[in-house]
C-alpha cells in the first residue's frame, strides 16, 4: 500500500498543472473581453494572416520558415521543464542549481517572447514596443550566459559541446544587433550606441569559434608527422578541442555558413561603430522601407532560430529525437535560418538592396564619429 503514495502525489501535481493552465486560458479570454470578443479577435487574426501573405515565392519562403520556427518553438516548449505533465512532456533535468533554473526559465521566456514578435509581424505586420524589446533581449542574454554549468553534465562529443558554445555566442551577440536596430528609433536614448559596444566581446568570440571549426576540418599534410606544414601547426589546437570531425554535407554546410555569418556580423558591428545609428541606417530608412521596418524583429528572430537549434541538438544528443533529424534541423535553423532572417526584407520587397547598410548614398554626407568628435572638440 505504501507504494501507491508516489502515484497519488504525481496525480496531485497533474491536477494542479491542468488547473493552472485552465486558469491561464480563462484569464486570457477574460482579458480579451469575454468569449465573443476573444472569438472575434481570433477571426481577425486569421483574416490578417491570410491578407498579409506575401505574393509569389517570397510568401512561400516566409511562411515555410516562420511556420517551421513556430512548430519548433511549440515543440521545444512542450519538451521544456517549464511545462510539466500532463500538458507538456518535459525531458528529465539533470541539474537543479540556481544557474540551471535561470537557464530554463529564461530559455522558455525567450522562446515565448520571440514567438510573439514574429507572430505580430507575420499576422499584423506590426512591430512590438520597447517593453517587449527589453524583456526579450534580457531573456535571450540570460539564457546565453547561464549554460556553462550544464556543460559538465552534457553528454555530447567535443564537437557537439563546442557547437553549443558557438550557438550561445551567436545568441548573445545578436542582442547587440537588437540594440543596433532599436537605437535608430526617434525615441531611443543616446546611450544605446554605447550599450552596443560590450557586445563586441561576443561578436569576436563567435568569429574565433567559427574559425576553430574551419581549422578542425583542415586536411593534414602528408608530412605532418615528420615535417608539419604551417596549416598543420595552426590547426592542431582546434583539432584537439573539437575532436575528429567528418566533412559530410551537413557539417560542411554548417561550418561554412556559420563562418561567413560570423565575418559578416563583425563587419556589421564595425560599420555601426564607425558611423553611429543615424548614418548606419540612412540608406535603409530612405530607400529600403521593408528592411527598416523588419530591423526591429530581425535580431530577435535570429536569436530564436539559434536558441531552437541548440535545444533541438540537446534532444538529439539525449536520444529524445533521431540524431539525423536534429542534424538537419541544426543546418536549416542554425546555418540557413539566420541568412533567411537577414534577407527577410527581400522577401517582402525584392527591389530593395541585399545589404542596405553597406550601400552608401552619394548625396549623403557620411563622416566617421571620430571626425564629429574632433570637430566638436575644436569648437566647429
Amino acid at each position: 500500500m505504501v507504494q501507491d503514495a508516489p502515484s497519488s502525489d504525481w496525480s496531485s501535481r497533474e491536477i494542479g498543472t491542468v488547473a493552472c493552465f485552465a486558469a491561464l486560458a480563462a484569464g486570457t479570454v477574460a482579458n480579451a473581453g469575454g468569449p465573443t470578443t476573444f472569438a472575434n479577435e481570433l477571426k481577425r487574426a486569421f483574416e490578417s494572416l491570410i491578407a498579409n501573405h506575401l505574393p509569389g515565392v517570397g510568401g512561400v519562403i516566409e511562411d515555410s520558415f516562420l511556420g517551421l520556427l513556430t512548430v519548433c518553438t511549440v515543440y521545444s516548449l512542450w519538451r521544456s521543464s517549464l511545462v510539466p505533465k500532463p500538458i507538456g512532456n518535459p525531458i528529465t533535468r539533470k541539474s537543479k542549481t540556481l544557474a540551471s533554473w535561470a537557464h530554463v526559465i529564461s530559455g522558455g521566456g525567450a522562446l515565448l517572447t520571440g514567438l510573439y514578435g514574429i507572430g505580430l509581424e507575420r499576422i499584423y505586420r506590426e512591430t512590438p514596443g520597447w517593453g517587449w524589446m527589453w524583456v526579450s533581449s534580457a531573456l535571450f542574454l540570460t539564457n546565453a550566459l547561464t549554460y556553462t554549468p550544464l556543460m559538465a553534465i552534457f553528454k555530447a562529443s567535443k564537437e557537439g559541446k563546442y557547437a553549443m558554445k558557438l550557438g550561445y555566442s551567436f545568441v548573445a551577440s545578436f542582442q547587440g544587433v537588437v540594440f543596433i536596430a532599436w537605437s535608430a528609433r526617434s525615441d531611443a536614448p543616446d546611450w544605446m550606441y554605447y550599450a552596443v559596444m560590450p557586445f563586441w566581446f561576443f561578436s569576436i568570440g563567435k568569429l574565433w569559434e567559427s574559425t576553430e571549426f574551419v581549422l578542425a576540418l583542415a586536411p593534414d599534410s602528408e608530412t605532418k608527422k615528420t615535417a608539419p606544414s604551417l596549416l598543420d601547426k595552426i590547426s592542431t589546437g582546434s583539432k584537439k578541442r573539437l575532436g575528429k570531425m567528418t566533412p559530410d554535407a551537413a557539417t560542411l554546410t554548417y561550418v561554412s555558413l556559420n563562418a561567413f555569418a560570423a565575418v559578416f556580423d563583425n563587419c556589421y558591428m564595425a560599420l555601426y561603430t564607425v558611423l553611429g545609428p543615424e548614418q548606419f541606417w540612412h540608406t535603409s530608412q530612405t530607400f529600403n522601407d521593408a528592411d527598416f521596418h523588419l530591423r526591429m524583429v530581425k535580431g530577435t528572430t535570429g536569436s530564436l532560430t539559434v536558441a531552437l537549434l541548440i535545444f533541438i541538438s540537446t534532444l538529439g544528443w539525449r536520444k529524445q529525437m533521431p540524431m539525423s533529424l536534429a542534424i538537419w534541423l541544426n543546418v536549416i535553423l542554425g546555418s540557413v535560418g539566420p541568412w533567411i532572417v537577414l534577407f527577410w526584407h527581400k522577401l517582402q520587397d525584392p527591389s530593395e538592396n541585399w545589404f542596405p547598410q553597406f550601400v552608401f548614398d552619394p548625396a549623403y554626407d557620411y563622416h566617421p564619429l571620430w571626425d564629429t568628435a574632433a570637430a566638436l572638440g575644436a569648437g566647429n
